[in-house]
Parts: structure tokens; C-alpha cells; sequence
């Protein structure tokens, strides 16, 4: 009889990140525009147990978010400050133990706004046991360098995301707020009704997530819940809540155009990453807005029942800018660990 392998018990969870830059460091490229790949380097890690060249990645710590644990990780292991763009395709591969190992990565830059550094904590660089090298190479060198053929992959789509004018891609996050006080509890305004003592928490676990975005730009509903969602992230990168009286529950009743007409200003004029803090109720408006600008392929992948969103969870809609109009090129979910 044949001998099977039990099943894994668990899947191990990493994060990482293709990070580049222009090879010419005064250079900025717009978005849409076509880079040749010799134009960008790439950042690699040796790692001196396998005597390998990879990209930066770790396991998640316990409780935290992908999102926040690849830009951790690319720091602790080349001390590079990153900003997550588009997800790329997650690798799987079975270790020694007969679990899967599963790494999610993105594609990163390093990060140039003072607000995003200011809203990291101080990391610890890696062992020089586990990392003893960083180094920005070309994707050609990098191409021979890669050991694992899936990272080679990968290149292969940053390279041809290059070349096609979807490397530089803008980001626009939508974010149902935090955890509120129950309706049938609060007897004043609505408008005025502030979040729950799990509201609270959730504020500041969404803050290692929006600084993994490079979000230096806040929108809100000017209600008290959506604006105290957004206000710790605000406070630790010295960032305003700028707030728009067309997202607020009231105005998506009234007057729901004006609710589509705010993003779609955000998507037509892209800019830094930006974050929009909402009610429950705008959600279907705000998300048929984007997708207007996604293929049927990416449109599957929006939340498709209602509440569409959890509190304190939010939806990121990467736009590529290289073609008449804006397209979402990808979309993700993520959430903090309390709910």
C-alpha cells in the first residue's frame, strides 16, 4: 500500500516584498509611465544558513496582520523603510515538516514621506546568522542571483509590470470605521455616538496597516466614529482628518450621487495613498463606483453581500493609470485581529 502524508496541521504564514526603486535615485517616474528594466533596481537578502539570495520576507508574529508583517520584516532584515503597492501572486511550498509554508508579498518602494517613517515603531535588524546581506541589484543580476525559482517568477512580473506602465500604481482605501457604541445605548445624535471600548482597540491595531499602505492621506465622514477611527493613525504620523459632509449617512440617504462623485474624484486624480473612512450604509455606492474602473475578473473579488465590510475593515483598490482611465488592477481585503 502506498504511504500517504498526513496533512499539514497548520499552514505557515509570511510576508515579504519585491521592493525597488529607480536606478537613478533622483528620478521620479509618474504614474502610468513605462520603465525599462534597466531603469529600476531591486532589493535581495543572503542568507547565510542556505547561502541563498531571496526577497525579504518572515513569519507573521502572533496576531498580526500580513500587511504590517511584510513591511516589519523588510525592515528587520535590510533596514529599508517600505510602502506596500499591489499584491503580487502568494507562493506555497511544503517544508520538511509536511506543513505549508504560504508567503504573501507585495510590491514595495521605500518609503519618502516623513508621516509614514514617523508611524513605524523601531524595529530590530536581523541576526547576521539569518540575514549577513542587502543589496539593490538589477532585475538582470538579480535574475541570476535568485536561487528559487519562484522569486525568479515574481521578478518576471514586477519586469513586465514595468514595461507595461503598472509599476507605479496609486491606492485608494476604503474603511468601514471601528467598532461603535449600540445604537439602542445612545440617546443623543447620532452623529455624535463615539466607539465602543473594542472601537478603540481596533484603532490602534488598524495603525501598523495603514503605515504597511504609505497612507499619508485622510478622508472621513466628519462623524464622531469615523473620525475617531482614523485619528490615532493621524496623531503618530502628524497627518489632519480631512472630513466631507458627502459621507456621511444623512447625505448617502439623500443624495447618493454625491457619495460616488468623491471617489471618483480620488480615482481620477491619483496622488499618495489615500484612506476613506466610512458608515455601513455608503459602502454600496462607494465600491460600485470602483467598479466602474475593473474588469469582470477583478470585480468577483469585491465583497458581494452586504454588510460588504466588518467594523474596521477595509478594502484597497490598486489603480494602474497607463491607459484612457484608470483601471483597479487588484483589490484586497484586510481587518484587525480584534472584532
Amino acid at each position: 500500500m502506498p504511504k500517504f502524508r498526513p496533512i499539514p496541521s497548520r499552514i505557515v504564514r509570511s510576508a515579504g516584498a519585491v521592493a525597488w526603486r529607480p536606478r537613478k535615485k533622483e528620478k521620479q517616474y509618474a504614474f502610468g509611465t513605462a520603465i525599462a528594466p534597466s531603469d529600476i533596481e531591486v532589493l535581495l537578502v543572503h542568507r547565510p544558513r542556505y547561502d541563498d539570495w531571496s526577497w525579504p520576507k518572515g513569519k507573521a508574529e502572533r496576531n498580526e496582520p500580513l500587511l504590517s508583517a511584510a513591511a516589519r520584516e523588510v525592515e528587520e532584515e535590510t533596514g529599508v523603510v517600505v510602502q506596500m503597492h499591489a499584491p503580487l501572486t502568494t507562493q506555497r511550498y511544503r517544508l520538511g515538516s509536511g506543513q505549508i509554508k504560504e508567503v504573501h508579498y507585495w510590491i514595495g518602494t521605500p518609503a519618502k514621506q516623513d508621516a509614514v517613517k514617523r508611524s513605524r515603531p523601531p524595529v530590530a535588524p536581523a541576526s547576521r546568522k539569518e540575514i549577513d546581506e542587502a543589496r539593490w541589484v538589477s532585475p538582470k543580476a538579480a535574475r541570476k542571483m535568485l536561487t528559487r525559482r519562484g522569486d525568479r517568477r515574481l521578478l518576471d512580473d514586477v519586469v513586465q509590470r514595468a514595461q507595461a506602465g503598472e509599476l507605479v500604481t496609486s491606492t485608494v482605501a476604503i474603511l468601514r470605521h471601528a467598532d461603535a457604541t449600540a445604537r439602542s445605548s445612545w440617546k443623543k445624535a447620532d452623529k455624535n455616538r463615539p466607539l465602543s471600548r473594542l472601537g478603540g482597540v481596533q484603532t490602534v491595531e488598524l495603525i501598523p496597516m495603514l503605515s504597511a499602505l504609505g497612507i499619508t492621506r485622510l478622508l472621513s465622514s466628519p462623524w464622531v466614529r469615523c473620525v475617531s477611527t482614523l485619528a490615532p493613525y493621524a496623531s503618530v504620523a502628524g497627518l489632519n482628518v480631512v472630513t466631507a459632509e458627502e459621507l456621511t449617512e444623512d447625505r448617502a440617504a439623500l443624495s447618493p450621487k454625491d457619495v460616488t462623485a468623491v471617489i471618483k474624484r480620488l480615482i481620477k486624480r491619483s496622488g499618495d495613498p489615500v484612506v476613506v473612512c466610512v458608515h455601513r450604509p455608503t459602502l454600496p455606492r462607494l465600491l460600485k463606483a470602483l467598479k466602474k474602473y475593473s474588469s469582470s475578473q477583478i470585480i468577483r473579488q469585491y465583497p458581494q453581500e452586504d454588510p460588504y465590510l466588518d467594523t474596521a475593515q477595509f478594502l484597497i483598490a490598486h489603480l494602474a493609470h497607463n491607459g484612457d482611465k484608470p483601471r483597479v488592477i487588484a483589490v484586497e481585503t484586510h481587518r484587525t485581529f480584534r472584532r
